[in-house]
């Protein structure tokens, strides 16, 4: 169906805006794997009833090879889709998820080092600016008073 609606828009003489085909190389952009088939699955994008996750990898990739996308079709999501997977924050909670969250251990590691890290950090915080108490001027009276 895929390659008729491509077929068909490539033969209409008035289209100005060949849609299905820039997805189809958007698409192709995309897939490269059978992996990369298994997460746009997950994520609603396809709906794989063509057989394996690599037979549709093979297709898009067999499809994609001769095509040519209209330019301005599915830009704006080529942009968000590469601004996404260049984010600096992005990068750092994948390795972080890919490191950390493997095994249990791991993750109460990382946990239990982060609370300490943030306990340390109100420690510091409150003896360097401690509110003023009673106990201050009872030092004071005794490092005036007994030279200490």
């Amino acid at each position: 169906m895929l390659l008729n609606l491509i077929a068909y828009e490539m033969c209409y003489l008035n289209a100005y805006e060949a849609w299905v085909t820039s997805y189809t190389c958007l698409l192709d952009t995309l897939i490269d794997n059978g992996e990369d088939v298994k997460a746009l699955r997950k994520a609603g994008v396809l709906e794989n009833s063509l057989g394996s996750d690599e037979e549709v990898a093979k297709l898009f990739n067999e499809i994609g090879t001769n095509l040519v996308p209209y330019k301005s079709a599915y830009l704006n999501a080529k942009r968000e889709i590469q601004k996404h997977y260049e984010s600096w924050r992005n990068t750092l909670f994948s390795q972080l998820k890919k490191e950390y969250v493997k095994s249990p251990w791991a993750f109460f590691a990382l946990l239990g080092a982060l609370i300490a890290l943030l306990l340390s950090g109100f420690q510091t915080y409150f003896t360097v600016w401690s509110p003023k108490s009673t106990c201050d001027d009872l030092c004071m009276f005794f490092k005036s008073n007994h030279h200490l």
